[in-house]
């Protein structure tokens, strides 16, 4: 058995799947809304920017965001579950296949960062310093991420999950303290001599681990799995997605929202929507942050009529998840016996999704009233609502009828 071999067809095979999906992603309207947010996000950012009062904890700012990017350092191994039968016997021979998937994953996450730092930079060089600085500051970072990566990989061969957290919180706690170091403007020196300690770690326990402790073959492919489902949710927001596997999550502390949902309809699939919202996949969880990130933009964009762009672009979006919801039953044959009106199904997805887009413009709407202008929080109360009747009644139909 060839390790590089497999590797390079796991690879591929993973990319092929990956790139149909982010085809039809670019076909549902999503390149636009990108487009559309980043003309708004580079025409203001600089505005954004000169209006930040000089008290503004950029350094601590600058510490939290690059902590978590760089301490989390998971590596994509692409492991299946039938590995366990068929690679565990060649486990001796697959250093090379590990050592590549140590490589990727460096790669890929330090492209991460480096982008991140990239959006970032206009602050930095702001508040923070130019030229020299900020290259130097990305290079560190990039040695950061390698030193995280190669002990994260080291912390799967642990048994237990207390153990690999706690790992990871003393790599965070390292991190923080380098991240501090370092957008603070400490002296080279101690940069220097903590990256030598912490390589030094490595060397000395981290590396170990490996002489120590065998690979956790079920570990791994929870890890790949739980990344290839991560890229599964975000795609379901925007087409059918079957290999998705529906979790359900009790949330008995959220089962106040359902009845809310439902109303006085007690239809069986305005039941089964509303739970599925509620319980299934990450369909809530994905409805929250897009509101959230929309309210927080609408919050730091200068008050104009701009900001019902952004309201209105948010909604579309938060119509575009909501419609996955169709689809979530498509694999269970009970649910198509249910004793139900012939078009019960397409009435409960626009009940549903009216009532979360009505909340999702009220509530943005809502921020415009109290940090902005009367005015335009009043067009904007207006349009999102038009939106969220048509969007329920018309368009997110429309959309279903084009993924199916």
């Amino acid at each position: 058995m060839n390790a590089l071999n497999l590797w390079q067809d796991r690879v591929q095979t993973y990319w092929r799947e990956a790139g149909r999906y982010l085809k039809l992603i670019g076909n549902s309207g999503f390149l636009f809304t990108v487009y559309f947010l980043f003309i708004v996000g580079s025409y203001y950012y600089q505005q954004i920017l000169e209006q930040l009062p000089e008290q503004f904890p950029t350094v601590e700012l600058f510490t939290v965001v690059f902590l978590f990017i760089v301490t989390r350092s998971r590596v994509r191994t692409f492991v299946k579950q039938a590995d366990v039968v068929f690679l565990l016997p060649y486990e001796g021979k697959m250093g090379d296949y590990f050592r590549s998937a140590i490589r990727y994953s460096f790669f890929v996450q330090s492209f991460i960062l480096a982008l991140c730092m990239l959006l970032l930079g206009p602050l930095f060089v702001l508040r923070i310093g130019t030229g020299g600085v900020f290259w130097s500051a990305l290079a560190v970072l990039i040695i950061a991420k390698l030193w995280n990566v190669l002990s994260s990989w080291e912390e799967q061969r642990l048994q237990s999950k207390q153990e690999r957290i706690s790992h990871m919180l003393l790599r965070g706690l390292i991190n923080a303290v380098l991240l501090y170091l370092l957008f603070s403007q400490a002296g080279f020196v101690y940069i220097g001599a903590l990256i030598v300690l912490m390589f030094g770690l490595y060397a000395l326990y981290w590396r170990k681990l490996g002489q120590t402790y065998s690979l956790k073959w079920d570990h791994l492919i929870q890890v790949e799995e739980s990344m290839v489902m991560f890229f599964y949710r975000i795609a379901n927001a925007f087409t059918d997605v079957p290999q998705l596997r529906n979790q359900v999550r009790e949330r008995t502390y959220l089962s106040w929202l359902i009845p809310l949902l439902t109303g006085k309809n007690k239809s069986v699939y305005t039941f089964l929507m509303s739970r599925s919202f509620v319980r299934a996949n990450d369909y809530l969880g994905i409805y929250v942050r897009l509101v959230l990130v929309s309210a927080f933009i609408l919050y730091i964009l200068p008050t104009g009529w701009i900001q019902i762009a952004v309201l209105l672009v948010f909604m579309h979006m938060v119509m575009m998840q909501l419609s996955t919801i169709w689809f979530h039953y498509d694999m269970n044959m009970w649910v198509d016996i249910y004793p139900s009106e012939p078009n019960g199904r397409e009435k409960a997805l626009t009940q549903l999704s009216l009532k979360l887009m009505a909340f999702a413009a009220v509530l943005q709407s809502a921020i415009l009233f109290i940090f902005g202008d009367p005015i335009i929080a009043s067009f904007g109360l207006a349009a999102g609502l038009v939106f969220a009747y048509l969007g329920s009644t018309s368009l997110i139909h429309k959309r279903k009828k084009q993924a199916v």
